[in-house]
């Protein structure tokens, strides 16, 4: 049997494709954006290198980008609490803070963690997908050896994000930006999530998943290396 421990939970979609948002609302984002950086076109240096720029806190307050913020609460109110077992009337993800970025050609962005939250997350305004990879990397040690190397024994995960890509992950999950290479400039939110625990007590705390069972992450492997889910079997 092969048991997953200590798995980084991350919730992936695209609001473009799949018609949760269109693309005369995204061109508006990126207009604002642009109306940022031209009213503040130094910005301020985080984990932006080179020449990227990062614009301050406070896309969340703008008028602009109130729908885009609605839609991400509620992702995370929803597909993330229904991961973790909590109840809307328990506990509520909200945006404390997030920023707009835009990565020219050369641009990157070193690895970081997004400390003081519990999730982050970043949303794709602008994106054919080959201006550098969002990187996740393992800084959790595996092994402390030599090993032979698998497809299965990743340090890393790479993502080639398109516009209306929407990533939200950990705020303990290191990553970075590979530099672009192209001539296009991206646009991308970034943002963080706090924790509002609506009822008093520790049982706003705790989580109750529903149909939770121990060996949810665990998968029975074939002589060919299929894995089959261990609780359909």
């Amino acid at each position: 049997m092969i048991r997953l421990l200590f798995p980084y939970v991350c919730i992936e979609d695209n609001l473009l494709e799949t018609g949760q948002l269109d693309q005369e609302y995204i061109d508006l984002l990126k207009n604002e954006i642009d109306s940022m950086r031209k009213k503040d076109p130094v910005g301020r240096k985080i984990s932006n290198q080179y020449t990227g720029w990062q614009s301050n806190d406070g896309c969340e307050s703008s008028p602009i980008f109130t729908k885009l913020i609605r839609m991400i609460n509620h992702k995370f109110n929803t597909e993330l609490l229904n991961w973790t077992g909590h109840k809307s009337n328990q506990i509520q993800l909200n945006i404390s803070n997030s920023w707009a970025n835009i990565n020219d050609k050369g641009a990157w962005n070193a690895p970081h963690l997004h400390n003081g939250c519990w999730y982050s997350g970043v949303f794709y305004v602008k994106s054919d997908g080959d201006e550098g990879n969002f990187v996740a990397v393992d800084s959790d040690p595996k092994v402390v050896s030599d090993f032979p190397h698998s497809p299965r024994d990743r340090q890393n995960w790479n993502l080639a994000p398109k516009t209306g890509h929407l990533f939200l992950f950990p705020s303990a999950l290191m990553h970075m930006v590979e530099p672009n290479p192209t001539d296009k400039d991206r646009y991308s939110i970034s943002f963080n999530m706090n924790t509002s625990y609506l009822t008093k007590g520790l049982e706003s705390r705790q989580g109750h998943p529903r149909d939770f069972h121990p060996d949810e992450l665990c998968f029975e492997i074939d002589n060919n290396g299929k894995l089959t889910h261990k609780l359909s079997t």
